[in-house]
């Protein structure tokens, strides 16, 4: 009998941008492959299209709502009962916490998470008593848990010393994995001072989009032809969500041109010089930078968790501190009227994901704790 495995995430579009190399590899290799998330974002029928069923969870993205967690809780029950999985494989903080118990309770044989950042919770100073219910439920659910994949060592880390976890059931993945082919080089470095600088993320304020707005008003008092682009959606969930009207009052200005959110960010990395990111949110491995590594752009990032590991300082890009402008805009600054800088680094940062960040990497090691016997052909 074939062996099948069911994958849940937050929503439809982390599901499809950040697993879809997984998805596809555990169909090539033979299994039946189910996909769940909050639906209603428009990517489900992405998933569909890869040959995977995918089911609508009822996940409130907004808040610890108790009602409607225990309905979620009892969704993934019953879904598990039904479909009795091998595996599931749990991404993003309710499906990890929710999923792992609900998968006990319907005795699926291996329970797989994978912590992708610690998010919100963990960056608020003021989110203490919220943090600490947190930490309870992670501790409960993982030890539910056969694996743990982490995405880099200071979350990894932070559990090991909070004791939530074994760290003899746990690892540190390198991100979620970038498909280099997919993500590939292009030659386009213009010698003159019109370049792009891209920032794409949600447009939360731990992102670092207010200190990127700031940083571009710094640079175009002094180099007006610099372009400053925002590309991400409004997450309305998180009370750090940027404001509309606040996006409105950057366009009127000039200082930001926001792009909105895209299916495929391939075409506008392309057309950017260097692409940055001040986040101070606690991130796993951003995407975003890897994606734009692989595709030869120089990076600035900040010294954050997860960000850090995504960039070699001077090597592939700038790493500044947190919450300065200044030293931002002073480290973008540094690209301008430079194409050799742009290109070396461009090229030493996709060196650097393909030796270490490589999507096929990822996927072998994360099928290997599945604790299925593979041919070379598939599943025995």
């Amino acid at each position: 009998m074939r062996k099948k495995i069911i994958l849940v995430s937050r929503c439809a579009w982390t599901l499809y941008n950040f697993r879809s190399g997984l998805l596809k590899y555990l169909k090539q290799i033979g299994l039946i492959v189910q996909g769940g998330g909050a639906a209603g974002d428009g990517f489900d029928p992405y998933i569909t299209n890869l040959g995977v069923n995918f089911k609508a969870l009822p996940i409130d993205k907004k808040s610890l709502n108790p009602i409607a967690d225990f309905r979620l809780l009892l969704a993934l029950y019953l879904w598990y009962r039904r479909e009795r999985p091998d595996v599931v494989h749990h991404f993003t903080i309710k499906p990890v916490i929710y999923g792992s118990i609900a998968a006990w309770l319907a005795g699926v044989p291996r329970i797989i998470n994978t912590i992708t950042g610690l998010g919100y919770v963990f960056t608020n100073s003021k989110a203490v008593h919220l943090r600490q219910l947190v930490e309870w439920m992670y501790r409960i659910a993982l030890r539910r848990a056969h694996w743990i994949f982490f995405q880099n060592n200071d979350d990894f880390s932070y559990f090991k010393d909070k004791k939530i976890i074994d760290v003899y059931r746990s690892s540190v993945l390198p991100g979620s994995g970038v498909d280099c082919a997919h993500f590939s080089t292009v030659s386009d470095y213009r010698p003159n001072e019109c370049l792009t600088f891209l920032m794409i993320s949600r447009l939360i304020a731990d992102k670092g989009v207010y200190e990127f707005v700031a940083a571009a008003e710094l640079l175009k008092s002094r180099f007006p032809n610099v372009a400053f682009q925002l590309l991400g959606g409004r997450d309305e969930r998180n009370p750090k969500v940027i404001s509309q009207s606040v996006i409105d009052q950057w366009e009127k200005k000039g200082v930001v041109h926001w792009l909105g959110e895209v299916a495929d960010v391939r075409p506008i990395i392309r057309q950017a010089d260097v692409v940055v990111l001040p986040s101070y949110y606690r991130e796993g491995v951003p995407r975003s930078l890897l994606e734009a590594a692989a595709m030869g752009k120089a990076i600035v990032t900040t010294d954050a968790v997860g960000c850090r590991d995504a960039v070699d300082h001077g090597v592939t890009g700038f790493i500044v501190p947190t919450r300065d402008p200044s030293a931002l805009a002073e480290a973008m600054s540094r690209f301008i009227g430079e194409p050799k800088l742009r290109q070396r680094m461009g090229a030493n940062g996709r060196d650097k994901v393909i030796r270490e960040f490589n999507e096929k990497d990822v996927i072998q090691k994360t099928v290997r704790r599945y604790g299925l016997r593979l041919s070379t052909n598939g599943l025995l």
